[in-house]
């Protein structure tokens, strides 16, 4: 019975050592990190799992391009080496300079295609916004449709102020801009400048001075012109020190595509400067008047008067004469004969052209000019033509001559 007894002990002893042992195997088994084999086959990865799969790369909106093949940017011009076809540009000057003036004044000749500043232009619609005094907008308006004729629809303008620094009122302009754009594009017209008169009265309760409220509105233009191919001008006051330029925030001068400053002189004459052109060339200046002229009669029988802008020399500034390329001074001989042999016609005196100017069709100065032995290093016909053309347009660039796609004149002597 002992030996029985010993033996049951030690079999329920052993029996609780291994129950033990496998209790201990279990946890480590739980608790015990894996051992993984880099050398082991790995399994197959499984569809549908998210952490699985590869995640999908965000398209970039940056480009890379290569220094050896990237081909250079062409320049479209609404007025070229002036005003670009999308852009923020502005027309600044001090009270009584004429700002006003001179902008309608040019933007009519934009639609017409005649030059500005000597520059060529695209005829294109335009459509301004006069936030301030659109009264007095009406009565330039209706003195220069009197010197121009209709404008078949291509000339707009509202008469209420946007707040520029307003997200919604900036969206409500941007719709009325693409009624525009739209309107004009079905006549034939492109949609080309829009012009804000001025920036103080478009922007209620800004502080000009500060980047916090500026930055943003110039950040709303430039979306306007980029997103909607066009040219943005806007009419603009220069501070108390009008030899500073632009009233307020620095960054306006800095970011603008164009800049031309006006000054007048105590005795009525004025004056601008193309201050920057952004991949042109700036410096030349220019002078104006203002010629009082009548357009109606108010309620009281009274005369209602306005002005226009009639072209003069800058002030102390003398024409340039003396040397000039050859080639220029067959043009201006041909010109000449032209007028003697009497193949000229007047040229509509619109945009400062005094009556009675005579104009030379472009074709016969052409043909006048192959007579005088223009050459132009080929036998091209198209290559010449394009070569006389573009000797006609440098003396206009040089205000030698004027011209509009159809005419070439001497300026106002």
């Amino acid at each position: 019975m002992s030996a029985a007894r010993d033996h049951d002990r030690i079999f329920e002893e052993a029996a609780a050592a291994l129950a033990l042992k496998a209790t201990e195997r279990e946890r480590l088994r739980v608790v015990a990190p894996p051992i993984i084999d880099d050398a082991a086959p790995k399994p197959a990865r499984q569809s549908g799992l998210v952490e699985d799969e590869p995640r999908p790369v965000a398209q970039s909106r940056f480009r890379r391009e290569s220094f050896d093949t990237l081909q250079p940017s062409e320049q479209a011009w609404n007025v070229k080496g002036l005003w670009p076809r999308a852009g923020v540009c502005f027309v600044a000057g001090p009270s009584m300079s004429g700002k006003s003036f001179w902008t309608l004044d040019a933007l009519t000749r934009v639609v017409l295609g005649e030059p500005v500043l000597g520059r060529r232009s695209k005829a294109c619609g335009v459509l301004y916004v006069a936030s301030e005094a659109p009264g007095g907008v009406r009565n330039r308006i209706k003195a220069l449709r009197e010197k121009t004729g209709l404008l078949g629809g291509a000339f707009e303008m509202i008469g209420q102020a946007p707040n520029l620094t307003n997200p919604d009122d900036v969206a409500d302009l941007r719709a009325v801009l693409i009624e525009s754009k739209a309107a004009m594009a079905g006549q034939g017209i492109r949609l080309g400048i829009v012009a804000i008169d001025t920036l103080s009265a478009s922007i209620p309760g800004a502080d000009e001075n500060t980047a916090k409220d500026m930055s943003p509105v110039l950040s709303a233009l430039q979306l306007l012109a980029d997103d909607l191919d066009l040219m943005i001008l806007v009419v603009a006051h220069t501070g108390k020190d009008a030899e500073r330029g632009l009233r307020g925030w620095s960054g306006l001068m800095a970011n603008a595509d164009g800049l031309i400053m006006l000054s007048a002189d105590g005795e009525g004459q004025k004056s601008g400067t193309v201050e920057k052109v952004k991949d042109g060339l700036a410096g030349d200046r220019f002078g104006f008047e203002l010629d009082v002229v009548e357009i109606g009669t108010d309620e009281d029988g009274d005369t209602v008067t306005t002005c226009l802008v009639r072209d003069t020399e800058a002030p102390g500034q003398k024409r340039v004469s003396g040397k000039v390329a050859p080639k220029m001074a067959l043009v201006l001989r041909c010109y000449h004969l032209c007028i003697d042999a009497g193949q000229f016609e007047n040229v509509p005196a619109t945009g400062g052209v005094p009556h009675g100017t005579k104009g030379v069709p472009r074709d016969k100065l052409r043909e006048r000019m192959t007579a005088e032995g223009f050459t132009a290093g080929t036998e091209n016909p198209e290559s010449i033509r394009r070569s006389m053309n573009r000797t006609i347009d440098a003396l206009i660039e040089k205000q030698t001559l004027r011209g509009n796609p159809s005419l070439v004149w001497e300026p106002l002597q």
